[in-house]
Formats: structure tokens, C-alpha cells, sequence
């Protein structure tokens, strides 16, 4: 069996070449290429019978002859899904699940920094600035107060549920299946159409949603709009979920009340962009599933992927294709 590993997405999204030789050691008798210049990509692809891959264009994939099997690194896999793709007998499968406590981890962090103003606290302390007073004027609701709202209920979507409602907050879920088993900690859930209804309601809102066709600038000015004037955006899932225009353009004229931001339509953010710029707003350089050893456990699962591939036994995390998650 011949595995192609191309997983190089600089600066930190590039598999190292020791777990690639890991692979090699655990895989003796298949052969394991690894590839990282874009121009090598579609021969080294040709004869491929499985990629382990986090993207896969077209054409790229019209050069395949063999392929039965693509596993993504990541959680993310519309970079995988031409349109083609979609429509082979190709499996696809991912990462989901490796690093979710890490980043519903970081999503509650955002939370609570921003409740306590913690990103304001750093600047004034940079600055050598005793802000005593500038801290002590924000109204902050306890906790057990607090209503969060949770765009997605997966893996990430379930823990960021656990955690809030741990704290004492109120937890509230936006769904697709809303037959899927109850989940604890979240008191209510609603169906996508009734997003809106949940977002007037809510102090916080997390976005955990995978990015495709149906959530393509989920949150946006309407949406935008109809949150709370002292309402939190957290986003730890993909910047395209969010207008970010519309989401700048809120946070400066007080619709909303701030936002904490791990993913962005462009990364790196540009230097230029408005967000940068914007008190209300916390930012961290979609570092969320960043933890220590980033790249052992998505090995591992794709080790053992392997190992229930070459059985034919059910694979872990497959993913609907038509779906895009």
C-alpha cells in the first residue's frame, strides 16, 4: 500500500519529519512518501492508494488513479472536497476529537478574560498605568447570570458546554440533530433556523461549527444586530464563519459588546486590519488546539486508522462529504 503524507502548511500546520519517520517505522510494509513542495503534489499523489493530507485541489486530485482513503490532520476538511471528490467512493475521514479539550479550553479562557477585562489589564500594564478605576467601572453579571450560547454541540461545542455550565452559567446549544442524545449541562437546544432567537438572548456566544457552504458567514450583520449591546462573540472555529467586516463594524459602534477571535477569513490577520486595532477585542493567532505535542496524537489516530482500514473494519471519524464534516 503506498501512503502520501503532505501536510506542510507553514508556519506551525507542517507535520515534523520525525513523526513522518514514525509513520515509516510503524508501517514497514507499506511504502510512506512525504511530500511538501506544491509542485511535487500531483505526481507524488498518481499512485497514492491513501493521502494523509489537510488539502487537495481539483486538479490534484484528477491526477489520482488509486486513491480509496484520505485522512485530514486536522478537524477542517473543505480544503479536501472538490467537487469530484465528493461525488467519488473516496473516503474521507479526520482529526476530530485530538485537540477538543484543548480548545474548548482556550474558548472558555477568551470567556473569562474578557468578562474580566484581562486583555485591558495587560495594556495598562505594559503601559506602567494603574487602571484601578478603568477596571472597577464595568458592570460584570455573576455567573450564575450569565446565559452562553453554543453554535455547534460536536466535540469542542459539547466540552465548551461542560466547562460553562460547571462555572454556573446558564448553557444554551444550536444544533442540526435535534433528535441526538441530551448532553449535560446544556439546558436548552434550538435548531439552526432559530439561531437568532438564541443570539437575544444570550451573553455570550461560542462558535464551534465546522465551516461549510451552510455556515459561510453564519454571524453576520442581521445576526450581529440582534445580539445584546453587552453581548461576547468567541470564535475558536474558522474565520469564515464570521463577516468580519460587519463584526468590526459592531464592535466599534457598541452593538456588541466585544469579542474574542482564534480563527480569521485571512491568516495571518493582516498588520492593517481594523480588529487589531479595536479595544473591545481579544485575539489570539489560531493557537487554540495548541498544547504541548500537537502532532503525536494525530498520529496516532491515523495509525490506527490504518490499522482498521487495512481490516476493513469502520473507520474513525468519517466524515459526510456532502456534509463537509
Amino acid at each position: 500500500m503506498r501512503v502520501v503524507v503532505a501536510i506542510h502548511d507553514p508556519p506551525v500546520w507542517t507535520i515534523p519529519e520525525s513523526e513522518v519517520d514514525r509513520l515509516r517505522r510503524a508501517l514497514p510494509g507499506d511504502e510512506v512518501g512525504h511530500v511538501r513542495d506544491n509542485a511535487g503534489r500531483p505526481g507524488a499523489f498518481a499512485d497514492a492508494d491513501v493521502l494523509f493530507a489537510t488539502r487537495l485541489n481539483a486538479e490534484e486530485y484528477a491526477e489520482t488513479r488509486r486513491l480509496k482513503w484520505i485522512h485530514s490532520s486536522a478537524v477542517g476538511v473543505g480544503p479536501l472536497l472538490p467537487p469530484a471528490l465528493v461525488e467519488s467512493p473516496v473516503v474521507v475521514s479526520n482529526s476530530r476529537g485530538v485537540h477538543s479539550a484543548t480548545i474548548a479550553e482556550h474558548a472558555v479562557a477568551l470567556v473569562l478574560a474578557l468578562r474580566r477585562q484581562l486583555h485591558l489589564a495587560v495594556r495598562r500594564q505594559e503601559a506602567r498605568i494603574w487602571a484601578q478605576v478603568e477596571l472597577y467601572a464595568p458592570v460584570v453579571p455573576a455567573l450564575e447570570a450569565t446565559e452562553v450560547l453554543v453554535v455547534g454541540l460536536g466535540t469542542i461545542g459539547a466540552r465548551v458546554a461542560a466547562h460553562c455550565a460547571g462555572l454556573g452559567m446558564r448553557v444554551v446549544g444550536v444544533r442540526r440533530q435535534m433528535d441526538a442524545a441530551a448532553l449535560p449541562g446544556v439546558s436548552k437546544v434550538l435548531p439552526p433556523d432559530r439561531l437568532l432567537e438564541g443570539l437575544a438572548h444570550a451573553d455570550v456566544v461560542v462558535l464551534a461549527v465546522p465551516r461549510t457552504e451552510a455556515t459561510r458567514a453564519l454571524i453576520g450583520r442581521a445576526e450581529l444586530a440582534g445580539m445584546k449591546p453587552s453581548s461576547m462573540l468567541v470564535n475558536v472555529a474558522r474565520g469564515r464563519l464570521v463577516d468580519e467586516d460587519a463584526l468590526a463594524d459592531a464592535l466599534e459602534r457598541g452593538t456588541i459588546g466585544c469579542a474574542g477571535l482564534d480563527a480569521f477569513q485571512t491568516e495571518p490577520l493582516p498588520a492593517g486590519h481594523r480588529l487589531w486595532g479595536l479595544p473591545n477585542v481579544l485575539i489570539t493567532p489560531h493557537s487554540a488546539s495548541f498544547a504541548g505535542d500537537y502532532w503525536t496524537p494525530v498520529v496516532d489516530l491515523f495509525l490506527e486508522n490504518v490499522a482498521r482500514f487495512r481490516l476493513g473494519a469502520p473507520l474513525v471519524n468519517v466524515v459526510d462529504k456532502a456534509l463537509g464534516y
